[in-house]
C-alpha cells in the first residue's frame, strides 16, 4: 500500500468513524431508532446472503437490533422520575478509535461500486471502531440535579460500506458504514 494510500484511508476512517459516533449517539441519547445503522434489513447484503448483526451487549447476545433498542428503552425507563420530559440516560462519548481492517472490502458490493470506488479512494473499507465514555444516568451530573448513577462504556463496532446509501448520492452521515459487529459493555 503507498502512503498516499495509507494517508487516504486514515482520513476516510476518521471521518466516517466521527460521522458515525456523532449519528448514533445522538440517536440513542434522543430515543430515536439506531435500527438502519445495522446491516439486518439492508437490501445488498440480504442478497447476499450476509447474516445478520453479531450484537453482544454485557455479556449477553442479542438477536436484533430492535431487541437492543428494546434494552436501551428498559434503560431508559428504570428507575422512574417525576418528570417524563427529562432525559433518564444519557451517554457522553469521550474518545474513539477507528482502524481500517480491510480496505478492499467487496462482500455484497455492487458491480457498479466496484466499477467506481478503488481500493485506495477509502470508500471500499471495512473498519473497527472502539469509542469509550461515561453514560449517566438521571438529568444532571451531581446528586442534587436529578442524577444518581454514572458508568463508563465501552462500544466496539465493526463497520463495512452501506452499499445501499454509496449507490445514492447525498447520504446523510453515520449510515454510510453499516455495523456488522457490535460489543457493548458498561461498568
Amino acid at each position: 500500500m503507498s502512503a498516499n494510500s495509507h494517508e487516504t484511508n486514515v482520513r476516510c476512517s476518521c471521518e466516517a468513524a466521527r460521522n458515525f459516533v456523532d449519528w448514533y449517539y445522538r440517536q440513542v441519547n434522543d430515543g430515536k431508532s439506531i435500527t438502519q445503522g445495522y446491516v439486518n434489513g439492508h437490501t445488498a447484503y440480504d442478497r447476499a446472503g450476509h447474516p445478520p448483526a453479531d450484537i453482544c451487549i454485557n455479556g449477553l447476545v442479542v438477536a436484533t437490533p430492535q431487541e437492543w433498542e428494546k434494552l436501551l428503552e428498559q434503560q431508559r425507563q428504570a428507575p422512574k422520575q417525576p418528570d417524563p420530559n427529562k432525559r433518564r440516560v444519557r451517554y457522553e462519548v469521550e474518545g474513539y478509535d477507528a482502524h481500517v481492517v480491510n480496505a478492499d472490502y467487496r462482500f455484497a458490493a455492487p458491480q457498479k461500486m466496484l466499477d467506481v470506488h478503488a481500493p485506495t479512494d477509502g470508500v471500499r473499507m471495512m473498519m473497527v471502531l472502539t469509542v469509550t465514555g461515561t453514560v449517566y444516568f438521571g438529568t444532571g451530573r451531581d446528586k442534587g440535579d436529578d442524577y444518581w448513577e454514572k458508568q463508563n462504556f465501552h462500544d466496539r463496532f465493526i463497520l463495512v460500506p452501506n452499499w445501499d446509501a454509496l449507490e445514492r448520492p447525498g447520504t446523510r452521515g453515520g449510515r454510510k458504514y453499516l455495523v456488522i459487529s457490535h460489543n457493548y459493555r458498561a461498568n
